[in-house]
């Protein structure tokens, strides 16, 4: 899912020449297979909150105001469906690298500079390989320390999961997930 950071952050760097636009694109394909995997993310990757429609970015611009350095995206895209549809706003928080785990989910700058927020899937000495919960494969650019914008600490979005709530109950009828999860 491909996020505009609708701050001075962006204009920040922008100017560093690290942002150069945010265009949006739809992705969708396939999707990560390993249950293992999905329900490390769906254990580590907030649920939306519902709000009224229209309402996702002021709802996580007032939620970011109150965590320090955090900041709020909205994020357009097929990419990380069923977690989060497209028209979902979230809200990040910087991390230290070192504490990222497999399963979070993250914003970074790509290669070409736009603003992706993807899943952790794995890790190589030179950052993290994440990938779109939809995508069939995983990211060209690693999420690096120069690179990582902050982890998913909140989401709102203006309709329910349908997706997210059934893979949800097929990871608990599985014995993968605990069955406090929703």
């Amino acid at each position: 899912m491909l996020f505009a950071r609708l701050s001075t952050s962006l204009l920040r760097l922008a100017r560093t020449g690290l942002v150069a636009g945010c265009a949006f694109t739809v992705v969708h394909a396939g999707g990560i297979k390993s249950e293992r995997l999905l329900a490390s993310i769906l254990r580590r990757t907030p649920e939306a909150t519902l709000v009224a429609v229209g309402e996702q970015f002021k709802r996580a611009e007032t939620a970011a105001a109150e965590i320090p350095m955090a900041e709020a995206f909205f994020g357009v895209g097929h990419s990380m469906e069923p977690l989060y549809a497209s028209k979902t706003a979230i809200v990040v928080a910087p991390i230290p690298f070192k504490d990222l785990e497999k399963g979070m989910t993250v914003v970074y700058v790509n290669s070409r500079g736009r603003l992706v927020a993807h899943s952790l899937t794995g890790d190589l000495p030179r950052g993290w390989i994440a990938q779109g919960v939809a995508n069939s494969e995983e990211d060209d650019d690693l999420v690096t320390k120069e690179n990582l914008v902050g982890v998913i600490i909140m989401a709102f979005a203006e309709m329910h999961s349908d997706g997210r709530v059934a893979l949800t109950k097929n990871l608990i009828a599985k014995g993968r997930l605990a069955a406090n999860r929703t």
